[in-house]
């Protein structure tokens, strides 16, 4: 019974994942993206390397709402790299 418990969790989370990962458009990302952004920068603004990821997240973030998404994501990226935080998206 153990067995098949853990097979049935095991093809939903893999099910799961998948369908996740095929909804996730560039301009999917760029939300996401957007919205950590934020919330991580309440936390890192006393990180030397702030304002140069700071400004990186803002061209992301205007590149996102000029249907530029796929340089967004790029741009939004390269911030929370600055940061040495790894994008959710």
């Amino acid at each position: 019974m153990k067995t098949s418990l853990l097979l049935g969790a095991l093809a939903a989370t893999i099910l799961a994942s998948g369908a996740a990962m095929a909804a996730s458009t560039p301009t999917q990302k760029c939300t996401a993206l957007i919205s950590q952004w934020n919330e991580v920068a309440k936390t890192h603004k006393g990180n030397a390397n702030f304002t140069t990821a700071e400004k990186d997240a803002m061209a992301g973030e205007k590149m996102c709402h000029a249907a530029k998404a796929a340089d967004g994501v790029k741009d939004l990226t390269k911030a929370l790299n600055t940061l040495g935080v790894k994008p959710a998206a």
